[in-house]
């Protein structure tokens, strides 16, 4: 596929702070032949203004002239723009899409002959590492919910006065260590906090040891080798994880929770009457929760709570929006790699590592679990 003009996005998502692209990386589009075209203000909340972009190479342009002008728009939300007005047959979106919960906006992009593409949906194969948004973007929302629950937390987490006695250490626990959960490890040990995890995946365990934290053993919950083998047991195995948790969470002050199986909801592991019998003052952040569960009962996005006796449970919303510098650089990245791996590739659908990362293409809809809630919904509707 030939990129000739790229266009980034101002995002209008109340409490996005991040841009698609920073300015230093604008020449690395233009030597793959891209003109850059940058919404007025597209980088502001990040640190970055229109006269550095303009510094770069690239061009400040409205929005009505960007999205006429663009072959490929980059985004790190599903952009708020009406498929039949504002975009044309044959034009790339590129964002941070999780088309599950748009389904039908999926659809009218299909319907419209736009290609659009996920960044959070790039496979597990070494060669969609450097595309992979999700991952980069989670290891900054691992980082931010630690220093969250240490700034909510009513103890300091370096253990002062352990040498003496005069303070307990403050303990971690982290449940789920994918990319998020293992930044969340190396944040806390580097705090000077004792840090334990608990992880079924074998790969992941071993990463989890890496980083010096020690690895929670429950009973009667085996390890597994892959994704496949996790969602099969979070159906067999789920009930003694939630039992194995209860008894033993009440030992921590901070619990981070981020174990979230791959095309499914999350698992419910921490009940309410579980979160209450810890110590008052405790934190907890669920950076699984989504719109319909997380790993922590009652937790919802963006939201706080108190349970029991002043317990804090932190529902976490998109924390790298939080550290937008890192965030965007992190993504833009991503993005590059991605634009580099469109510019030499043959037919997109047939791509070992875009090929996946398809939402709509051709007229269709192209990611599986999406297709399939629109076909379940048109069916429930009585629709052919």
């Amino acid at each position: 596929m030939t990129v000739t003009t790229v266009g980034v996005l101002r995002e209008t998502s109340p409490g996005e702070r991040r841009v698609a692209i920073v300015p230093d990386l604008v020449p690395a589009l233009a030597r793959l032949g891209a003109t850059v075209l940058v919404e007025p203000g597209a980088g502001v909340r990040s640190g970055h203004h229109d006269a550095d972009y303009r510094a770069e190479g690239a061009e400040v342009t409205g929005r009505t002239e960007l999205l006429r002008r663009t072959d490929v728009l980059l985004g790190i939300r599903p952009p708020n723009i009406d498929p039949d007005r504002e975009l044309r047959p044959g034009q790339v979106l590129v964002a941070l899409l999780r088309p599950q919960r748009i389904p039908y906006l999926v659809r009218k992009w299909a319907d419209r002959g736009v290609t659009a593409i996920g960044l959070d949906l790039a496979p597990d194969l070494a060669a969609a590492y450097p595309l992979d948004a999700e991952a980069s973007q989670a290891r900054v929302a691992g980082y931010r919910a630690v220093l969250i629950a240490a700034a909510r937390l009513d103890r300091c987490l370096p253990p002062w006065g352990a040498a003496d006695g005069l303070f307990d250490p403050v303990r971690v626990l982290v449940v789920g260590a994918g990319h998020a959960g293992l930044q969340a490890i190396d944040t806390a040990r580097r705090l000077g906090a004792p840090v334990d995890a608990f992880e079924p995946r074998n790969r992941e365990r071993a990463a989890v040891a890496a980083l010096g934290a020690a690895l929670l053993e429950l009973p009667g919950c085996d390890a597994v080798e892959d994704d496949r083998e996790f969602r099969e047991a979070l159906g067999r195995e789920c009930p003694a994880w939630v039992a194995g948790l209860d008894k033993v969470v009440g030992r921590y002050d901070i619990v981070v929770s981020a174990l979230a199986p791959p095309g499914r909801m999350p698992p419910l592991l921490l009940r309410t009457a579980t979160v209450a019998r810890l110590r008052p003052g405790s934190v907890l952040v669920d950076l699984a929760v989504g719109p319909d569960a997380g790993n922590i009962e009652g937790a919802r996005p963006d939201t706080t709570t108190l349970v029991g006796d002043g317990v804090t449970v932190i529902g976490a919303g998109e924390l790298a929006a939080e550290v937008p510098g890192t965030a965007s650089r992190a993504y833009a990245h991503n993005v590059v790699a991605l634009l580099e791996r469109l510019s030499h590739c043959g037919p997109v659908a047939a791509d070992p590592v875009l090929g996946p990362m398809l939402v709509a293409d051709r007229g269709a809809v192209r990611h599986g679990p999406t297709g399939r809630l629109l076909t379940e919904a048109a069916a429930v509707a009585g629709l052919p």
